[in-house]
């Protein structure tokens, strides 16, 4: 029996269907139910993670979208962890992690690769993307799945305070860090959506000013790099100096409603 294809037009209800579920569980999530974590993830899983055997709606649509990376400077020669999405407040109950909602000084706006293949968790044993987070959450912490064993690097994020954060007491944070970085994702993501839609006007190279990904192993993990607007020390340079460059071109653009991006690009 034939398969029935969905029209564009179907395609998009479904996108549109997953957007509207994300901002559901955002103020459930925002409304103290941080284990919406897990559907938000799910819904994130639909939209963008491609396999061998099926398509995300993203790239069955190939929506033009750039996506906003409000993550920190990640240095791998950081002494300290990295969590590049994320807060930490003490508060009354103990030390949290908050999602990072908030606008950095300076933000960029991606391609989707080097978006979803950003770092944001590195804890010196392992190194965390968005997509990492997402189909761990999603496959087997609750999201779609259950599994009865969490993959080691994962429990050691979520279970064991690998980022090593803890009160004067000695007390581990008392939230799930990767639940918190799906609410920064999702947020990411309705930004990424909602400015795309008002399209952009100009976009300008800037001059003088390189930009680069630095690829670090072969599932793609990368980070931001310039070598214009980073200073760094020779160490630094030795450990960069071992994962791949991929140049990009930085430029500077202004949407419809007047908002002015940095795009980092092909």
């Amino acid at each position: 029996m034939a398969k029935y294809k969905l029209t564009q037009q179907e395609l998009q209800e479904h996108w549109y269907d997953q957007v509207r579920f994300i901002q559901k569980s955002i103020k459930e999530f925002d409304s103290g139910d941080e284990k919406e974590a897990q559907r938000l993830a799910t819904h994130l899983r639909i939209m963008f993670h491609d396999t061998q055997s099926s398509k995300s709606i993203f790239k069955q649509l190939k929506p033009q979208i750039s996506f906003y990376s409000n993550s920190d400077l990640y240095t791998p020669s950081n002494l300290l962890a990295s969590w590049t999405i994320l807060n930490v407040m003490l508060e009354s109950e103990g030390l949290r992690y908050l999602p990072k909602i908030e606008k950095s000084s300076r933000c960029f706006f991606l391609d989707f690769i080097d978006w979803w293949n950003e770092i944001i968790f590195d804890d010196h044993l392992n190194k965390f993307t968005r997509r990492d987070i997402v189909l761990y959450i999603a496959n087997q912490d609750g999201g779609a799945h259950v599994d009865s064993q969490l993959n080691e690097a994962y429990a050691r994020l979520t279970k064991m305070n690998s980022l090593g954060w803890m009160d004067s007491n000695g007390n581990a944070p008392i939230n799930n860090p990767a639940y918190q970085a799906i609410r920064s994702i999702a947020n990411e993501v309705l930004i990424s959506i909602n400015l795309s839609q008002n399209g952009l006007k100009n976009r300008r190279k800037q001059k003088d000013r390189k930009f680069e990904m630095r690829i670090v192993d072969k599932y793609g993990r990368r980070y931001k790099w310039s070598e214009t607007e980073i200073t760094c020390s020779s160490e630094t340079m030795q450990i960069i100096s071992k994962h791949r460059s991929e140049k990009r071109k930085l430029y500077i653009d202004e949407y419809n409603n007047g908002v002015k991006v940095e795009y980092v690009g092909q």
